[in-house]
């Protein structure tokens, strides 16, 4: 066996590429950084953010 045999995975399960949501750690497609759920969290944050500063 060379050594390129040996560290070459065998598995025959597919995995659709995908990625995690950065604060949730939750799998979704790779168009996204954020899950749904955390996305509209996020958005409501900086919703709350922008007036807080348009009001000073």
């Amino acid at each position: 066996m060379s050594k390129f045999e040996r560290y070459t995975k065998k598995v025959e399960v597919y995995i659709d590429p995908h990625k995690h949501c950065k604060q949730c750690g939750e799998m979704i497609t790779e168009a996204n950084t954020y899950c749904s759920n955390c996305y509209t969290k996020l958005k409501e944050k900086k919703k709350r953010k922008f007036f807080r500063r348009k009001k000073n």
